[in-house]
Protein backbone atom coordinates (compact mmCIF):
# COMPACT_ATOMS: atom_id res chain seq x y z
CA UNK A 1 0.00 0.00 0.00
CA UNK A 2 3.08 2.55 0.08
CA UNK A 3 2.65 2.96 -3.58
CA UNK A 4 -0.01 5.49 -2.91
CA UNK A 5 0.80 9.27 -3.62
CA UNK A 6 0.87 11.79 -0.80
CA UNK A 7 -2.25 13.39 -3.01
CA UNK A 8 -3.82 9.73 -3.36
CA UNK A 9 -3.53 9.07 0.68
CA UNK A 10 -4.78 12.89 1.48
CA UNK A 11 -8.21 12.00 -0.33
CA UNK A 12 -8.47 8.86 0.85
CA UNK A 13 -9.53 10.69 3.74
CA UNK A 14 -12.81 12.62 3.04
CA UNK A 15 -14.26 9.42 0.92
CA UNK A 16 -13.88 6.97 3.61
CA UNK A 17 -16.01 9.45 6.19
CA UNK A 18 -18.16 9.73 2.92
CA UNK A 19 -18.42 6.29 2.64
CA UNK A 20 -21.45 4.77 4.37
CA UNK A 21 -20.56 1.03 3.71
CA UNK A 22 -18.03 0.86 6.09
CA UNK A 23 -18.73 0.49 9.37
CA UNK A 24 -17.60 3.15 12.15
CA UNK A 25 -15.44 -0.06 13.62
CA UNK A 26 -13.60 -0.13 10.25
CA UNK A 27 -13.52 3.61 9.06
CA UNK A 28 -11.26 4.36 12.83
CA UNK A 29 -9.00 1.05 11.53
CA UNK A 30 -8.57 2.38 7.97
CA UNK A 31 -8.23 5.93 9.47
CA UNK A 32 -5.37 4.71 11.38
CA UNK A 33 -3.55 2.78 8.38
CA UNK A 34 -3.99 5.97 6.33
CA UNK A 35 -2.52 8.32 8.68
CA UNK A 36 0.17 5.41 9.29
CA UNK A 37 1.34 5.97 5.47
CA UNK A 38 0.71 9.87 5.62
CA UNK A 39 2.83 10.32 8.11
CA UNK A 40 5.86 7.33 6.26
CA UNK A 41 5.34 9.81 2.86
CA UNK A 42 5.40 13.13 4.78
CA UNK A 43 8.84 12.03 6.51
CA UNK A 44 9.84 10.58 2.68
CA UNK A 45 8.95 14.45 1.80
CA UNK A 46 10.86 15.81 4.30
CA UNK A 47 13.60 14.21 3.72
CA UNK A 48 13.63 14.90 0.30
CA UNK A 49 12.65 18.73 0.69
CA UNK A 50 15.93 18.89 3.01
CA UNK A 51 17.99 17.16 0.23
CA UNK A 52 17.33 19.85 -2.14
CA UNK A 53 18.17 22.79 0.26
CA UNK A 54 21.12 20.95 1.19
CA UNK A 55 21.90 20.77 -2.72
CA UNK A 56 20.57 24.18 -3.33
CA UNK A 57 23.52 25.40 -0.13
CA UNK A 58 26.41 23.51 -1.28
CA UNK A 59 25.61 24.89 -5.00
CA UNK A 60 25.84 28.60 -2.95
CA UNK A 61 29.02 27.39 -1.78
CA UNK A 62 30.35 26.50 -4.65
CA UNK A 63 29.54 29.62 -7.02
CA UNK A 64 30.77 31.88 -4.48
CA UNK A 65 34.15 29.72 -4.62
CA UNK A 66 34.08 29.81 -8.25
CA UNK A 67 33.15 33.12 -8.51
CA UNK A 68 36.61 33.79 -6.21
CA UNK A 69 38.86 31.88 -8.51
CA UNK A 70 37.30 33.89 -11.46
CA UNK A 71 37.81 37.33 -9.61
CA UNK A 72 41.58 36.06 -9.33
CA UNK A 73 42.08 35.12 -13.10
CA UNK A 74 40.64 38.61 -14.06
CA UNK A 75 43.05 40.52 -12.07
CA UNK A 76 45.52 38.02 -12.85
CA UNK A 77 44.68 38.75 -16.82
CA UNK A 78 44.43 42.56 -16.16
CA UNK A 79 47.99 42.95 -14.84
CA UNK A 80 49.33 40.90 -17.37
CA UNK A 81 48.12 42.97 -19.87
CA UNK A 82 49.36 46.09 -17.91
CA UNK A 83 52.78 44.28 -18.18
CA UNK A 84 52.91 43.38 -21.37
CA UNK A 85 52.29 47.12 -22.44
CA UNK A 86 54.53 48.38 -20.21
CA UNK A 87 57.13 46.33 -21.63
CA UNK A 88 55.83 47.31 -25.43
CA UNK A 89 56.02 51.30 -24.27
CA UNK A 90 59.28 50.59 -23.01
CA UNK A 91 60.76 48.89 -26.33
CA UNK A 92 59.32 51.84 -28.27
CA UNK A 93 56.26 49.15 -30.17
CA UNK A 94 52.77 50.17 -30.47
CA UNK A 95 51.74 46.81 -32.47
CA UNK A 96 53.13 43.56 -32.52
CA UNK A 97 51.78 40.72 -35.02
CA UNK A 98 51.92 37.02 -34.73
CA UNK A 99 49.92 34.30 -36.00
CA UNK A 100 47.81 33.82 -33.07
CA UNK A 101 46.64 37.41 -33.35
CA UNK A 102 47.88 40.90 -32.51
CA UNK A 103 49.21 43.53 -29.66
CA UNK A 104 48.88 47.04 -30.04
CA UNK A 105 48.68 49.98 -27.63
CA UNK A 106 45.71 51.85 -28.44
CA UNK A 107 44.77 55.15 -26.70
CA UNK A 108 41.61 54.65 -24.78
CA UNK A 109 38.50 57.03 -24.83
CA UNK A 110 38.06 59.79 -21.91
CA UNK A 111 36.18 58.78 -18.64
CA UNK A 112 35.65 60.89 -15.73
CA UNK A 113 36.75 59.57 -11.94
CA UNK A 114 34.70 61.49 -9.32
CA UNK A 115 36.92 62.89 -6.79
CA UNK A 116 34.07 64.49 -4.51
CA UNK A 117 30.63 64.17 -5.63
CA UNK A 118 29.55 67.45 -3.28
CA UNK A 119 31.71 69.96 -5.41
CA UNK A 120 30.39 69.21 -8.52
CA UNK A 121 28.27 72.08 -9.83
CA UNK A 122 24.45 70.75 -10.41
CA UNK A 123 24.21 70.84 -13.87
CA UNK A 124 26.11 67.85 -13.99
CA UNK A 125 24.31 65.66 -11.52
CA UNK A 126 21.41 63.44 -12.49
CA UNK A 127 19.14 62.93 -10.58
CA UNK A 128 17.84 60.01 -10.04
CA UNK A 129 14.45 58.68 -8.35
CA UNK A 130 12.88 55.97 -7.78
CA UNK A 131 8.96 54.95 -6.83
CA UNK A 132 8.29 51.57 -4.95
CA UNK A 133 4.54 50.48 -3.43
CA UNK A 134 5.03 49.93 0.36
CA UNK A 135 3.06 46.88 0.69
CA UNK A 136 3.65 47.06 4.35
CA UNK A 137 1.70 50.58 4.83
CA UNK A 138 -0.74 49.09 2.43
CA UNK A 139 -1.17 45.44 4.73
CA UNK A 140 -1.38 47.79 7.46
CA UNK A 141 -4.24 49.51 6.15
CA UNK A 142 -6.30 46.45 4.97
CA UNK A 143 -5.57 45.26 8.59
CA UNK A 144 -7.16 48.20 10.39
CA UNK A 145 -9.78 49.35 8.33
CA UNK A 146 -10.46 46.42 5.45
CA UNK A 147 -10.03 48.91 3.15
CA UNK A 148 -8.67 47.75 -0.59
CA UNK A 149 -6.55 50.39 -1.86
CA UNK A 150 -7.19 50.40 -5.77
CA UNK A 151 -4.43 48.66 -7.89
CA UNK A 152 -3.43 45.92 -5.61
CA UNK A 153 -4.79 42.66 -4.65
CA UNK A 154 -4.93 41.41 -1.31
CA UNK A 155 -4.08 37.59 -0.86
CA UNK A 156 -5.14 36.13 2.68
CA UNK A 157 -5.37 32.48 2.01
CA UNK A 158 -1.85 31.90 1.44
CA UNK A 159 -0.11 29.07 3.06
CA UNK A 160 3.77 28.08 2.60
CA UNK A 161 4.95 24.74 4.00
CA UNK A 162 7.22 24.71 7.30
CA UNK A 163 9.32 21.91 7.65
CA UNK A 164 11.32 22.30 11.44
Amino acid sequence: MSEFSLYQIANAFPLLMENEEITDEDKVKIKGELTLLLQQKSQNTIGYIRNIELTIEAMKSEEKRISEQRKKLEKRESNFKEYVRECMEQSGLTKIETPLGTLSIAKNPISVEVINEDEIPSEYIQEIVTKKPNKKAITDNFKATGEIIPGVNILTNNYSLRIK
